[in-house]
C-alpha cells in the first residue's frame, strides 16, 4: 500500500491526500462531522491542524493525536461517499 506524503486541508472540511507514488485523492469529511467520532472536526482550527502520521505515514493525525483516521478509512469514505 502507498504511504502518505502529505495532507491539505481544504474549503469545506475536505482534504487533499497525497501519496508517495505521486497519486492524490480528496476526502469530503463534511457529511463526518455530525457522527460523534468526528464532531470536534467541526472547529476550523482543528481541522487544519492535520498532518500526517510520522510512523509508517498509513494515517492522518489532528492536533497532538486528538483524532488518528487510518488510510483505509479514509478511502472508504472517498468510495462511499459518507
Amino acid at each position: 500500500m502507498n504511504n502518505i506524503q502529505s495532507v491539505t486541508p481544504l474549503e469545506s472540511f475536505r482534504l487533499l491526500v497525497a501519496f508517495n507514488n505521486g497519486s492524490s485523492i480528496t476526502v469530503d469529511l463534511s457529511a463526518k462531522l455530525k457522527t460523534v467520532r468526528f464532531a470536534e472536526l467541526s472547529d476550523i482550527e482543528l481541522f487544519n491542524d492535520v498532518r500526517a502520521d510520522k510512523n509508517g505515514s498509513e494515517t492522518i493525525v489532528w492536533g497532538d493525536g486528538v483524532l488518528k483516521i487510518p488510510l483505509y478509512e479514509l478511502i472508504d469514505v472517498v468510495i462511499s461517499g459518507k
